[in-house]
């Protein structure tokens, strides 16, 4: 009997060093994964910091790699990318914003349970299937408005990214206002209501 059970806990001791040496495998392929990629890129940029300065990398204002004559200004990137951002959080704030304000204040308990996971289903989207909205729908949409106000857009202009950008981040905005409204303290509220401040003054003051 007592051997049966020596045997039997060292099998489980040996099951415990199989499952722990592949876990510490699996999380060193990662790490050094990481570290591949992370080698690589600094490698590629040493080599391209001997071709070209720093600072005409940082000032640059043509991007066009690929071609005969290769540009790698990276001031279109950056200012490209702050304009999208400015977009996309133009889009996101207010509806995300007012979303929760409404799912924390003004909806049932009973539809507050619908809605939010409805609302946290966008960020479960993979990011290609954002991209793949954008450049079918968005982009072509965004076309059509401007022609028909007289302007010029193009397929990849900044409005359309930064519009997809902004719904894929609505759902980080709604559930972090979220939170933080149904933070404040119930004591704080009544006090507010106390003083004659209308619903809407006392979520503005929250």
């Amino acid at each position: 009997m007592l051997s049966s059970l020596q045997s039997e806990k060292k099998r489980r001791e040996l099951n415990e060093k199989l499952i722990k040496s592949a876990l510490i495998l699996a999380a060193a392929i990662s790490i050094l994964t990481t570290f591949g990629i992370l080698f690589s890129i600094l490698f590629e940029a040493v080599e391209f910091f001997k071709l070209r300065s720093f600072w005409y990398f940082l000032t640059g204002t043509t991007w066009s790699p690929g071609v005969a004559n290769s540009q790698f200004g990276a001031l279109p990137i950056f200012a490209g990318t702050f304009v999208i951002t400015i977009i996309a959080l133009l889009v996101a704030i207010p509806i995300g914003l007012g979303s929760a304000i409404y799912m924390s204040e003004y909806a049932s308990p009973k539809l507050r349970d619908y809605l939010k996971p409805i609302l946290e289903i966008l960020a479960g989207i993979p990011t290609v299937v954002y991209g793949f909205f954008a450049a079918i729908t968005v982009a072509p949409l965004v076309v059509k408005v401007a022609a028909f106000f007289g302007l010029e857009a193009t397929f990849n202009s900044a409005l359309a990214s930064g519009i997809v950008m902004g719904i894929m981040i609505i759902p980080l905005i709604s559930s972090l206002s979220d939170d933080v409204i149904r933070a404040v303290p119930d004591s704080q509220r009544k006090a507010a209501f106390a003083l004659g401040m209308t619903h809407g003054e006392t979520i503005n003051n929250s």
